[in-house]
């Protein structure tokens, strides 16, 4: 299937930015609304969330640069606000917004578990937008395949002219079993803080970790073997798993 067919030619790689961060926005938005319905002090969210943004963002465009050293060539001691060139890492805006609301939430004393729980949902939206808006603009695609349902990209930033795995419509159908496995097992897990977030988060890097594997876009290789990324992944399960013996 040619790309450029469906009629998507007009997309680049900045649309696929603005769809990004209007996937944030819907999450964020979405996750509010859960933190008000459950009767969470909203007050606090609203007075503390741009910490959490800001250390993500910062922390990100720290992961970009060392997985990116040409941006410190290009832009020298000043690549730290070069946001433009290198993106910002997804695994390092995680790790960033996680560890300051973890800082946050525990000055208050509030759970930071209960508090990532009843965002695993709005978390998994932002994802599925994601997803689609790296399909749709080839941000991100998948190495050379034959099968029938590749999906040939013919615009700026695709290395491969050839059909590629459509790696990005794996992954959202994973996301969408994922969110429907949040929302099904919420209450389930409600008395056990922390245990919903630890296996969605578990189950996600698993599957990030193979779905590697299938990616054809540019990446740091570990030894040849694996991808940065995979090599984190792998981190965050064996944490995961980790605190899952622990808290059982």
């Amino acid at each position: 299937m040619n790309f450029s067919q469906l009629g998507f030619g007009f997309f680049t790689l900045k649309i696929y930015g603005l769809l990004v961060v209007a996937a944030f926005i819907i999450s964020s938005w979405h996750y509010y609304r859960q933190l008000a319905a459950r009767g969470f002090p909203t007050d606090f969210f609203t007075h503390h969330f741009w910490r959490w943004v800001l250390g993500g963002i910062v922390l990100g465009r720290i992961f970009a640069i060392a997985l990116d050293p040409e941006i410190i060539a290009r832009h020298g001691i000043f690549s730290i606000f070069a946001v433009w060139d290198g993106e910002i890492d997804f695994f390092g805006t995680m790790l960033g917004g996680l560890a300051m609301a973890a800082w946050d939430l525990r000055a208050r004393q509030f759970k930071f578990w209960r508090w990532l729980d009843m965002g695993m949902g709005s978390i998994l939206i932002g994802v599925l937008i994601a997803d689609l808006a790296g399909f749709l603009t080839g941000a991100v695609y998948g190495t050379e395949t034959v099968m029938p349902w590749g999906i040939q990209y013919e615009t700026f930033g695709v290395d491969i002219l050839n059909p590629v795995h459509p790696v990005t419509l794996y992954a959202f159908l994973f996301h969408v079993w994922l969110l429907y496995w949040i929302i099904k097992n919420f209450s389930v897990f409600e008395r056990i803080p922390g245990r919903l977030s630890k296996l969605a988060i578990l189950y996600f890097f698993v599957a990030e970790f193979l779905l590697q594997f299938f990616r054809g876009d540019a990446t740091l290789m570990v030894f040849d073997l694996f991808r940065v990324g995979q090599v984190f992944a792998l981190a965050v399960v064996a944490a995961c798993a980790w605190g899952l013996r622990r808290g059982k």
